[in-house]
């Protein structure tokens, strides 16, 4: 692996070597990998999420790679093993290695995030949930573990 050439991607553009929403089986929410393990040398991903009015994000999970969530809109609440969180805007939520986690939209309005996965291959997780069987494994053993259903904020609507 090596570190890529410079580039530039408009708001609306993404990797074009990431798995895009519609493969990824697993992501009920929309996503755009910003950066890729093969552009980092393999030291982290970026992802960018947005979760519409009362959206569920993945069901309560661990795995064996760090995670930082930064929200960049609306209201999301995190659960981070037991305890819930709610945050917003330039709110920070970090997730080391193995820790039991869920978000959803805690609000009527949209939600957007940042997460930065590391080391990098979080797009290989979500290539892996796709129903393309010739998806590359990554180096790096990427073990996510199904805990539980997605957290749901207070007030959420049946």
């Amino acid at each position: 692996m090596q570190i890529s050439n410079p580039f530039v991607l408009k708001p609306s553009e993404a990797r074009p070597e990431a798995p895009s929403p519609e493969d990824a089986r697993g992501a009920a929410f929309k996503t755009a990998f910003k950066l890729l393990a093969n552009d980092t040398d393999g030291r982290f991903s970026l992802l960018e999420w947005h979760l519409d009015p009362w959206q569920t994000g993945p069901g309560l999970h661990a795995h064996n790679f760090d995670e930082a969530f930064y929200v960049l809109a609306g209201q999301v609440v995190f659960q981070v093993g037991e305890e819930r969180h709610v945050l917003g805007p330039r709110q920070l939520a970090w997730m080391p290695r193995n820790t039991p986690h869920s978000f959803s939209n805690a609000s009527a309005e949209p939600a957007a995030g940042l997460t930065v996965s590391t080391p990098g291959g979080l797009e290989n997780v979500f290539a892996a949930q796709s129903s393309d069987p010739d998806v590359p494994r990554p180096a790096f053993r990427f073990e996510v573990e199904h805990l539980g259903p997605p957290v749901r904020a207070e007030g959420t609507p049946e």
